[in-house]
């Protein structure tokens, strides 16, 4: 398109001079293309969860001090953390897993787990077994024990040891995933056990003095009797660092077992 401007223009009252016809034409061109303001209300990207959260190399151990919790208060029991030392070990091959229990695809790992719990010493020594489901990262399933689920009500059943998905791969910070959902009859009814996740943003957590950046992931246990939630409350908390692994642990006691509070406090790596 040309735009062609002549030397001057013909107005009421005589001629208007090339200059001023210029400057008139600039000024009514700036108050045809300046665009108005208008205030975007477009919300910031959600925050993903994003490197391997728990690597699971052989010989890696993670050591830690805090305090057992009490079994039905689910409260730090204090004198405890004189002594409480809690040592987390992945060991190079994961033994069979015990009867009953669903072999999901991916990879097992086993954890080996030892608590001092008692100043006399007295060791306590467990563990538990991680399902990743690729080499690398992946999904997280965590075998657990739902036998307090199944004497509370009365249900008789041999297949206590559950998988949960405890960490979901390249999560979204804020929104919650379904770990395990499960229902089934009781002498009260039908009875339901749902266990759900979630991510809290990535923030800084000071533990024996290092500071760490660290992804807090909830898991919220829910009961159901029919269709009424008749219990609910945090079944564990756990503080995760990419590259690193585990750097604070808070499972909850259910009533019958005591918990433990955990921070790091070493690791070999």
């Amino acid at each position: 398109m040309t735009l062609l401007v002549t030397n001057t223009f013909q107005f009421k009252g005589g001629p208007m001079k090339y200059g001023h016809a210029l400057l008139l034409f600039l000024v009514a061109s700036m108050l045809i293309v300046i665009p108005s303001c208008k205030k975007t209300t477009d919300p910031e990207p959600a925050e993903q969860v994003s490197g391997d959260l728990f690597p699971l190399t052989a010989g890696h151990k993670l050591t830690f001090n805090g305090f057992i919790r009490h079994a039905v208060n689910d409260t730090n029991i204090t004198a405890t953390g004189a002594y409480y030392t809690g040592i987390m070990t992945v060991l190079p091959a994961a033994p069979p897993l015990p009867p009953n229990v669903v072999n999901l695809a991916g990879t097992t790992f086993f954890i080996f787990d030892s608590s001092l719990v008692d100043p006399a010493p007295v060791w306590v020594e467990s563990g538990f077994y991680v399902k990743r489901t690729s080499s690398t990262s992946g999904d997280f399933y965590f075998l657990t024990n739902a036998g307090r689920f199944y004497r509370t009500f009365g249900i008789t059943r041999t297949d206590s040891l559950k998988w949960i998905l405890l960490v979901k791969e390249n999560a979204t910070v804020g929104e919650p995933w379904n770990a395990f959902d499960s229902t089934y009859t009781s002498g009260a009814g039908e009875a339901r056990l749902k266990i759900d996740c979630v991510f809290g943003g990535r923030a800084d957590i000071l533990l024996n003095g290092q500071t760490y950046s660290a992804y807090k992931l909830t898991a919220t246990r829910t009961v159901y009797l029919g269709p009424t939630a008749v219990a609910e409350g945090a079944t564990a908390s756990v503080w995760l660092v990419p590259d690193l692994g585990i750097v604070k642990f808070i499972f909850n006691s259910d009533g019958e077992t005591p918990g433990f509070d955990r921070n790091l406090l070493s690791k070999n790596f």
